[in-house]
């Protein structure tokens, strides 16, 4: 792991020193990452990631909404024709977010999921079931719109085959990913706005859901 001095490391993060030391105050699980030399306190150069703005952004907005979360969780449940509820029932592999870094808009970010589902199913529709949930979200800090989607790969086997196609499908983009946890109401945070127009989609061969 390649660690950076504090000067280093505030070029790097494009931030000031205290902001840098307030956040490791906030994460101590992180904090533990760095190492002493000397005298001087070293940085993990891919901690980076978690100073750029739009993921601290994300990051604060899934946790101030987290009990907001678990009530649209709960309310969603109890109507089982919601379509929340049908998809929370359905089997998904992975939580993607991608963060574009052209401004794109509504109808840009359509297209790119679709775009990435045709791809993949392409390449491994004979070998394995394939479908997408996503919907479309603005920037809180920018112009433009990003998305957040669930991928469902019925063969385990291409898991990582298929994270690393995604990846390099967006490679001019940011990509996030986590399994996917169906307790931790990922869908639900997903279309917490409703669900309107180009602001999401199935995409699936055997579209078993209303839509």
């Amino acid at each position: 792991m390649k660690y950076e001095n504090i000067i280093e490391f505030t070029k790097n993060t494009k931030t000031s020193k205290s902001k840098i030391y307030r956040f490791y105050k906030r994460n101590e699980d992180l904090f533990s990452d760095t190492r002493m030399r000397n005298g001087k306190r070293l940085f993990p150069a891919d901690h980076a990631r978690y100073f750029d703005s739009e993921v601290m952004f994300d990051q604060n907005k899934i946790l101030r909404q987290e009990n907001q979360s678990m009530r649209n969780l709960i309310d969603c449940l109890e109507d089982k024709n919601s379509l929340q509820y049908t998809l929370w029932r359905m089997d998904w592999s992975f939580f993607f977010t991608v963060a574009y870094k052209l401004d794109r808009k509504k109808n840009s970010c359509f297209k790119q999921m679709h775009g990435v589902y045709e791809y993949l199913s392409e390449k491994y529709g004979n070998t394995t079931d394939l479908r997408i949930f996503f919907t479309t979200e603005p920037f809180a800090n920018r112009t433009g719109y990003h998305n957040h989607f669930v991928v469902y790969i019925e063969d385990k086997k291409l898991h990582q085959e298929i994270i690393t196609d995604i990846q390099e499908y967006f490679h001019y983009d940011r990509t996030d990913v986590s399994q996917y946890d169906k307790y931790k109401a990922g869908l639900f945070y997903m279309s917490k706005e409703g669900l309107n127009g180009e602001d999401w989609d199935f995409i699936g061969k055997n579209k078993t859901i209303a839509l």
